[in-house]
């Protein structure tokens, strides 16, 4: 066989195998029902965090705008 194939060969392998292992060590977990309240206490919430721009743009694309003094039409076109 061509030395050269041989490599090439070698490196499909490694890298197939590197994706597999990474592919496999991925953390999916499934949370039962009692657990899903500590998931959602108020201190994980994104928003919490973000800057008046940020919450400004989310406020615009959910059409939801309110206590932030800015107006939007819920289009993201202001």
């Amino acid at each position: 066989m061509n030395p050269h194939l041989e490599t090439a060969v070698r490196i499909v392998l490694r890298t197939l195998a590197v994706g597999a292992v990474l592919a496999a060590s991925t953390g999916c977990a499934t949370v039962a029902p009692y657990e899903r309240g500590k998931l959602a206490h108020p201190t994980m919430v994104a928003g919490d965090i973000t800057g008046f721009g940020e919450a400004h743009v989310r406020a615009i694309h959910e059409g939801a705008t309110g206590g932030s003094g800015g107006t939007g039409s819920g289009c993201g076109c202001n």
